[in-house]
């Protein structure tokens, strides 16, 4: 009797493990094309290019690419840059605004994004405690810009095929055009090298 009993606790319990899996797959199957992009635009916000990569389309490498150089740097450039970087994805606002879906299997998606205009700021301070005061007093100068994202699916999973505009790593961008301002003559000769030497070996 007990062996019966362990024996039906035993396939109850692999039972439950199998729903379980099952449920997690089927939920993370209708994702939505817009939780897709939230859940982009978060990871890029929250600088995890890794997690952002895993929403892009493998035939996309253009996006792919940029998140892995964005990936690079942040692992190579001094403290200053990434800290004002972090700093000015914190600062990202996201509005998704209008969710198309055609007939032939394609989402497009519109996307309003306000983020600190970078050259602008440091032009007032590089001080990242001033910044977030701005910031806190409405008077920290922002960009508006509108960006679309085009998603089709593979595998049954929503994948960005398409971005245009303003995007989550926005914000980074404009950070690293502007790493002369935030790094030494020395410090911004050896990022440019460190660079140079990436964009090199991937050629």
């Amino acid at each position: 009797m007990r062996r019966l009993f362990s024996l039906f606790l035993s396939i109850a319990i692999v039972l439950a493990s199998l729903q379980s899996g099952t449920k997690q797959v089927f939920s993370f199957q209708k994702e939505t094309p817009e939780e897709v992009i939230e859940k982009y635009l978060n990871a890029v916000i929250s600088n995890d290019y890794q997690a952002a990569y895993a929403f892009i389309s493998d035939n996309n490498k253009e996006i792919r690419e940029w998140l892995e150089f964005l990936n690079f740097v942040t692992s190579i450039a001094p403290e200053k840059l990434i800290s004002t970087i972090h700093l000015a994805h914190s600062l990202t606002r996201h509005q998704i605004v209008q969710i198309d879906l055609t007939g032939d299997g394609t989402a497009v998606i519109n996307v309003e994004s306000i983020t600190p205009d970078m050259e602008k700021v440091l032009e007032i301070t590089h001080s990242e405690d001033e910044i977030k005061s701005l910031y806190d007093n409405g008077s920290l100068p922002l960009k508006q810009k509108q960006g679309t994202f085009v998603l089709g699916k593979e595998n049954n999973l929503w994948k960005i095929k398409q971005m245009e505009g303003a995007s989550g790593d926005s914000a980074s961008k404009i950070a690293m055009d502007l790493a002369g301002k935030l790094l030494s003559k020395e410090e911004s000769l050896k990022l440019d090298n460190e660079i140079r030497n990436y964009q090199n070996k991937k050629k």
